[in-house]
C-alpha cells in the first residue's frame, strides 16, 4: 500500500489535497494511506514510512526546502512533490526525488500526471522475496533484468548475479506484470527499467541479449514506448 503525506500548514490546503487524493486512488482502484502533518517539525518527529511526500514550501520552523534538504542527507527515498504559492522559491526546491511543483490551489489533472510517475517508481522501488535454494532472497524490482524459465521453475538474472527461484513464469508474471515488467517470449520475463535498446532482440543493461516471440513484438515496442514517455514528463 501506498503511504502518502500531507505536509502543509494550512489546514484548509491539506483537506483539499486530501480529497483530490481520494479522487484520483478510487478512481485508480488503487489502496493507499494518507497522513497529514501540520508541519515539517511534526513530521521529523513521527519520522513514519512515506512513499510520497506533497510537501508545502512556505512553513515556519522547518520549511519545505529544509526539510527536503534534511531528508536527502540522511539519504531517504521519499519522492516529493512541492505544494506552493510562492513560484519564486521553485529554484532553490530542486534535488533528488523532487518531481515537481504544484500551486496552491491544486489541479486534479496535474497532480494526477505527478502521482502516476510517482507510484510507478515507488513500485520500481519495492523489494521482493524470492525463494531459492535453501534460502530466501530479498531483491530490489530495479535490480533485475529479467527471468528466464527453467521448466516449472525460474532463473532471476540481474545486473551482476543470478539466482534459481522457485517460482515459474506465469506466477511471477501475475506478481510483477504492473510493475513495468513484459513477457516478451514464452521463457523470458523483462524488466524495462533495464532495457537499453530493442531491434529485433532486446539489449539489457548488464550486456545480455535477449529474444522476443514475432507474436509479442509489437507489443513489446508499444509498452517499451509508454513506458519512456512516462519516465520522461
Amino acid at each position: 500500500m501506498i503511504r502518502i503525506g500531507i505536509c502543509d500548514d494550512e489546514k484548509t490546503s491539506r483537506r483539499m489535497v486530501g480529497e483530490l487524493l481520494r479522487e484520483y486512488f478510487m478512481e485508480k482502484g488503487m489502496e493507499y494511506l494518507p497522513v497529514e502533518y501540520e508541519s515539517g517539525k511534526e513530521f521529523l518527529r513521527r519520522r513514519e514510512k512515506t512513499d510520497i511526500l506533497l510537501l508545502d514550501i512556505g512553513m515556519g520552523e522547518v520549511s519545505g526546502i529544509q526539510l527536503k534538504d534534511m531528508l536527502q542527507k540522511e539519504e531517504e527515498d521519499i519522492k516529493i512533490l512541492f505544494l506552493t504559492n510562492h513560484m519564486e522559491e521553485m529554484q532553490e526546491a530542486f534535488g533528488r526525488n523532487v518531481y515537481g511543483f504544484l500551486g496552491k490551489p491544486a489541479e486534479k489533472a496535474r497532480l494526477g500526471k505527478y502521482l502516476s510517475r510517482m507510484i510507478e517508481d515507488v513500485a520500481e522501488n519495492q523489494k521482493v522475496m524470492l525463494k531459492s535454494i535453501n534460502q530466501d532472497l530479498i531483491v530490489s524490482l530495479k535490480d533485475i533484468c529479467y527471468f528466464v524459465s527453467e521448466k516449472k521453475y525460474s532463473r532471476m538474472v540481474g545486473m551482476e548475479e543470478a539466482h534459481f527461484c522457485d517460482m515459474g513464469l506465469n506466477r511471477l508474471e501475475e506478481m510483477l506484470g504492473r510493475k513495468s515488467f513484459f513477457r516478451c517470449h514464452k521463457s523470458y520475463l523483462v524488466n524495462f527499467r533495464n532495457i537499453a535498446k530493442i531491434d529485433g532482440k532486446i539489449h539489457m543493461a548488464n550486456g545480455e541479449e535477449i529474444p522476443v516471440s514475432r507474436r509479442k513484438y509489437r507489443d513489446l515496442k508499444d509498452a517499451f514506448q509508454l513506458y519512456v514517455l512516462r519516465k520522461a514528463r
